[in-house]
C-alpha cells in the first residue's frame, strides 16, 4: 500500500507504453494509433498525486485492455506473505465476495450455490448490489481489466464465471462484510456476508484411523502419479479423458480440457485413444474443447493430424514487431521469463516481409496412421482460446466436424501469443503480460477480430446449471444419434 510519486507513476506508465509499441506485433490492429495515444495521454494527465500500486492498477489495467488482446494484460501480483501473515488471513476467515458461486449473463449476476452458513442465500437468486454498487456497474468495471481477442463478447463471461471474486477484489476494496440486495420470486432481499471464520479443528483421530487415512492416501497419490500423464482440473477431474458412450452404438467422447500442463503426456494420450477408437470401429466422435484455453501448438496440431486424414500445415510463421525491445531489461527475473522474453531472439530472422521466427507448426504435416475419418462433432465455448481455437479454426477451414456450443473467445485467424514475458515495473510493481509473435493459421479468411463460430449454437443457461443439464454435449450426442439411423 505504499504511496509512489507522480514521477514513479508516469514511468511505469511510460514503460508499458513503449513496451506496446515497440514489442507488441498486433498493438494496432483494433484501435488506432492516435486514439490509444490519446489514452495514454489522458491517463498521464491524471497522475498528478501520488498512488499505491493497487490505484495504479485500476486506472491503467482498462488501458492496456484497449488493445484488445485476451494474451496481453496489467498483472496485480499481490504481495508475498510470510508464515505469520498467512496465518493471520486464514485466522481472519473467508472474505465475503468468495463464499459464493456466480453466473454471469450479460449485466446480471446470479447465484449458483453459496456456502452452507448462508441459509437465506438461495441458488438462482439474482445480485441486484453489492456495497450499494449495481451490478450492471460491477460488472462493466470487472471486464474493463482484461480483454478478449478483438470483438469477441464471449470470452468476456466465461472469465467472469471463473474468477468472480478475484477480479472483484482487484477493482473494489476488501472489506469484512459486504451487503448484498438479491431478487428472487418472492420479491428483494438484503443479505450482509461477513467474514467466515475456519471451522475449528477436527477432533484427534485414534491410531487405528490415522493408520487407515494414510494408506487411502497412499493409495490415491500412486493412482494419481499413474494417471498424471492426463492432468488434473481444480475437482481433480482428468484434463485429458476419453469414453465410449454406453448409451449409443459406436459414440465416444474425447475431452481435452488443456493443451499444456505439468507431466502430461500428449503422445501418449492420443495414441492410446485413437487406438481404441480403431479397435472398437468408433463411428461418432465428440471432441470437447470447451473450458480449454490453449497451450502447445505442437500437441494441438497433433491432435489435428489424428483427425485429418490430408497432409495440412497448420500455421504459418510467426511475425514479429523488431528483434529487441528498449523495455526489455524490465522482463521478470525469473529464468522461464527469460526464456520466453530473452532466448527466442536469438532465433529471430528479418527479410522483405519483416521480423519472424519459424514455428515447428508452419510446415504441411502428414496425417498420423491411426487418423479417424468418422463423424465429428466439436464443442465450443468463450473459454476455447488461444491455441486451441486455431485448432478449431483448423478443422472449421477444413470442413472436419459439426461445431455445436458458442463463439471461441480467440480469434479464427491469429492471435498475439508465442513467447509471453512478464515486464515487472520498477516502481510499483504491476507486472505487464507481453505477447511477442503473431500465430495466425497458413491461410487466413476474411473475418477480423472474431473466433471460431458453431454450426450449431447452444447456450448454457442458469437453469441448465443448476439441473446438472449440459445441454451442449445433449446436441452433440443428439446429433450422433441422429446420424446413426
Amino acid at each position: 500500500m505504499s504511496k509512489h510519486s507522480p514521477d514513479q507513476l508516469q514511468k511505469d506508465l511510460s514503460i508499458i507504453k513503449t513496451s506496446l509499441e515497440e514489442a507488441h506485433p498486433g498493438v494496432y490492429w483494433y484501435i488506432k494509433k492516435e486514439k490509444l495515444d490519446f489514452k495514454f495521454d489522458s491517463i498521464k494527465s491524471l497522475l498528478k498525486d501520488s498512488m499505491n500500486s493497487v490505484e495504479f492498477y485500476r486506472l491503467t489495467a482498462p488501458l492496456v485492455s484497449e488493445v484488445k488482446c485476451g494474451h496481453t494484460r496489467l498483472i496485480h501480483p499481490g504481495l508475498k506473505l510470510n508464515k505469520e501473515q498467512k496465518a493471520a488471513i486464514k485466522k481472519k476467515g473467508e472474505a465475503p465476495i468468495t463464499q459464493l458461486k456466480y453466473k454471469v449473463e450479460g449485466n446480471q449476476l446470479f447465484v449458483v450455490s453459496a456456502n452452507k452458513a448462508l441459509t437465506h442465500i438461495k441458488p438462482a437468486m439474482e445480485i441486484l448490489s453489492i456495497d450499494s454498487i449495481s451490478t450492471p456497474t460491477i460488472i462493466n468495471s470487472l471486464k474493463k481489466l482484461y480483454s478478449s481477442d478483438g470483438y469477441n463478447t464471449t470470452f468476456y463471461d466465461e472469465v467472469l464465471n471463473k474468477t468472480f471474486p478475484n477480479y472483484y477484489y482487484l477493482a473494489y476494496p476488501k472489506k469484512d462484510s459486504s451487503l448484498f440486495i438479491l431478487k428472487d420470486s418472492s420479491g428483494l432481499c438484503g443479505e450482509w456476508i461477513y467474514n467466515l471464520k475456519p471451522k475449528p479443528a477436527v477432533k484427534k483421530q485414534s491410531e487405528e484411523e490415522k493408520i487407515k487415512q494414510k494408506e487411502l492416501a497412499k493409495q490415491q497419490k500412486r493412482v494419481d502419479k499413474k494417471n498424471r500423464y492426463k492432468g488434473f482440473d481444480e475437482q481433480k477431474k482428468p484434463l485429458l479423458d476419453f469414453k465410449i458412450d454406453s448409451t449409443l452404438n459406436s459414440t465416444a467422447v474425447l475431452k481435452v480440457k488443456s493443451f499444456s500442463f505439468s507431466h502430461s503426456n500428449f503422445k501418449r494420450f492420443f495414441k492410446e485413444t485413437f487406438t481404441t477408437i480403431q479397435n472398437e470401429k468408433i463411428e461418432h466422435l465428440i471432441l470437447d474443447l470447451r473450458g480449454n484455453g490453449g497451450g502447445n501448438l505442437m500437441y494441438c496440431n497433433l491432435l489435428f493430424r489424428y483427425l485429418y486424414n490430408q497432409p495440412h500445415k497448420f500455421t504459418g510463421r510467426a511475425s514479429m514487431a523488431t528483434r529487441y525491445f528498449s523495455t526489455g531489461k524490465y522482463v521478470d527475473h525469473t529464468l522461464i521469463n527469460r526464456f520466453t522474453g530473452i532466448f527466442p531472439f536469438i532465433f529471430v530472422k528479418k527479410d522483405n516481409q519483416g521480423f519472424y521466427d519459424k514455428l515447428p507448426t508452419d510446415k504441411a504435416k502428414k496425417p498420423k496412421k491411426l487418423t479417424y475419418n468418422g463423424n465429428l462433432e466439436v464443442l465450443i465455448n468463450g473459454y476455447s482460446f488461444s491455441a486451441t481455437s486455431l485448432l478449431s479454426s483448423n478443422l472449421k477451414k477444413v470442413n472436419r466436424g459439426i461445431f455445436i456450443g458458442e463463439e471461441t473467445g480467440g480469434g479464427f485467424n491469429q492471435c498475439t501469443a508465442g513467447s509471453i514475458p512478464l515486464l515487472s515495473l520498477p516502481n510499483t510493481g504491476l507486472k505487464l503480460r507481453l505477447p511477442l509473435k503473431v500465430i495466425q493459421i497458413a491461410e487466413p479468411i476474411d473475418l477480423k477480430g472474431r473466433g471460431v463460430f458453431p454450426d450449431i449454437e447452444v447456450k448454457t443457461t442458469l437453469e441448465d446449471i443448476l439441473k446438472g443439464k449440459d445441454v451442449v454435449m445433449e446436441k452433440a450426442i443428439d446429433k450422433s444419434s441422429q446420424n446413426l439411423y
